[in-house]
């Protein structure tokens, strides 16, 4: 028959191993945040825009002055086009680059709704549209 000090001992060994899990859960979570830190910071060094402090330059230039929230979409998306010129972008760089300018958007679906808006404004040849590495582009025409 087990004795209450022999209970006490199994019941501690168990919370030990729990311990171990936990530190072990704990452990691979923190890598796992590391490898995010890694990424995002690999991210941000390939960006197409540019900083937070030259935002402010670029709303102003590449929107002449206009208040950006008076923009609906496609004129948003037309003045910005303009900044890239004739750099290929995508629908996410888009999309990047009009939150960053600080471009306030109005549905729920923002990234369908620019990419729908470039690809209309393609079709009506007001944009370029090709394919570079299998990804749908956009640019400016010359």
């Amino acid at each position: 028959m087990k004795t209450s000090e022999d209970r006490l001992d199994v019941l501690k060994a168990r919370y030990l191993k729990q311990i171990d899990a936990k530190q072990s859960e704990i452990s691979a979570i923190r890598q796992k945040l590391a490898l995010l830190d890694e990424l995002k910071a690999e991210a941000d060094s390939l960006s197409l825009f540019p900083a937070a402090p030259v935002a402010d330059a670029v709303k102003a230039d590449a929107l002449n002055g206009h208040p950006l929230p008076a923009l609906g979409l496609t004129d948003a998306i037309m003045q910005t086009v303009s900044w890239f010129g004739t750099k290929p972008f995508t629908p996410p760089d888009m999309r990047k680059h009009l939150l960053t300018i600080g471009f306030k958007p109005s549905g729920k679906n923002f990234d369908v709704s620019v990419s729908t808006t470039l690809k209309r404004l393609a079709d009506q040849k007001r944009i370029l549209k090709d394919t570079l590495d299998g990804k749908t582009v956009y640019m400016a025409k010359p």
